[in-house]
């Protein structure tokens, strides 16, 4: 290949390089703007878990309560035992564990929604310590409450304050904002781990629908290997029964809806599409123009050019103008990722993973998680797409070079 008659070539014809590469610079730049969205989806649907320290969540659904009094266990998280916890905590790819116990508790004169929390566990929702607006976290070995700021400034409780929950008191010392914790497991009062299981082994309401013991939860955190995540949910459902709600990110991926989860399959196709659509734009591009160069090539081989000489030269050429269209398209990909970056994706929190009475004020309401979408372009992915490019530019190069070096000098020269 002379690549300084390439470079002359590519300019003094530039505007017809550009025209071809602009056209493969947006099939280029559509195939990595899909990826990217798809990349940026998943890393939005693990953010809810990730809050707290987690990448899977489990609880077990289990009867309504026969009446609301006392302290009792919502319908979507009752007991999960010890020993099955046990079980589910030696399975391969599980890092750590976090435990959790959420309470309905219906005094006479309020009803709470009570989280007991393990204080100096970096899995769950101790992770709570870095929302505290006021007053302090959690001290080991004390019998004390967080409120949550909204409940707090609802009914007047300040800190200082004590809280009389089934009959047993609870300084409040901390008072914290949900708001800007995760949405997952969210309460009213959050209490130390043992509190709350004296609650629940005191409460005859609750032993009669689900039967506890201390040592019990009814929330679990767990920390994974993400390769092994997909697996492990078969496996507990395996250990805990058919009734075991295991969430993954995958879950809220599939809760973003049509609209927004770009599925494997539909980014798989549409990249497909996108590549194809770029190999035809370059090839119909590129074969018009080589075929104007009928007389140049049969010129070039009049001269002593073999057929591999032109070959090569096409090749090359063709390889030249799609690396320009790869790196047009990359920072095409760019731009547009930079300003998709600002879009807000509210993703929808189950009831059933932070459960509230519906006759309490907003126990029915949806509940949202909404963050700015992480639109990036991975640098593998945009080596891959400037690759993919120059791959693109040296089959079309070769193909249609083959084509046209067969013609014959002299069949191209007697007609001028």
């Amino acid at each position: 290949m002379n690549l300084r008659y390439t470079v002359k070539e590519l300019y003094y014809q530039r505007r017809r390089a550009m025209v071809a590469a602009f056209g493969l610079s947006i099939g280029i730049a559509l195939l990595i703007i899909l990826n990217a969205l798809s990349i940026a989806y998943r890393q939005a649907a693990q953010i809810p878990l990730k809050e707290i320290g987690a990448d899977i969540t489990v609880q077990r659904a289990g009867d309504v309560p026969q009446e609301l009094s006392g302290a009792v266990f919502p319908c979507s998280a009752v007991t999960l035992k010890k020993d099955e916890l046990e079980k589910v905590g030696s399975l391969p790819g599980i890092k750590g564990m976090g435990r959790a116990l959420l309470l309905w508790v219906f005094d006479p004169e309020r009803a709470w929604v009570v989280l007991g929390i393990e204080r100096e566990n970096s899995i769950g929702p101790a992770v709570l310590r870095y929302s505290v607006a006021d007053g302090r976290f959690l001290e080991a070995e004390k019998s004390e409450a967080l409120v949550e700021v909204a409940y707090a400034r609802q009914f007047g409780i300040k800190l200082g304050d004590s809280l009389s929950i089934s009959g047993r008191e609870f300084p409040v010392v901390g008072l914290v904002d949900a708001s800007r914790a995760t949405k997952i497991a969210v309460a009213n009062v959050y209490l130390p781990l043992k509190d709350a299981e004296a609650l629940a082994v005191a409460s005859k309401q609750l032993q009669s629908v689900s039967p506890y013991a201390a040592g019990d939860v009814n929330l679990v955190f767990i920390k994974a290997d993400q390769d092994q995540i997909a697996s492990l949910s078969p496996a507990m459902k395996k250990i805990l029964g058919e009734k075991a709600a295991v969430a993954t990110p995958d879950s809220f991926l599939k809760l973003l809806g049509s609209l927004f989860a770009l599925s494997d399959k539909f980014t798989l196709a549409a990249s497909l599409i996108a590549i194809v659509v770029a190999i035809l734009i370059a090839f119909k591009t590129m074969a018009g123009n080589i075929a104007e160069r009928a007389r140049e090539i049969g010129v070039l081989k009049a001269v002593g050019w073999t057929n591999r000489n032109v070959v090569f030269q096409l090749i090359g050429e063709a390889v030249a103008q799609c690396l320009i269209a790869g790196i047009l398209g990359l920072c095409l990909a760019i731009v547009v990722s930079f300003g998709l970056s600002f879009m807000n994706v509210s993703i929808p929190i189950p009831w059933e993973m932070s459960p509230t009475p519906h006759f309490l004020p907003g126990g029915g309401d949806q509940i949202f998680k909404t963050l700015r979408l992480p639109v990036t372009v991975p640098w593998s992915l945009a080596v891959f797409a400037v690759l993919l490019s120059v791959v693109i530019g040296g089959m079309t190069g070769g193909l249609l070079g083959r084509h046209i070096a067969k013609i014959k000098p002299s069949e191209v020269l007697r007609h001028d």
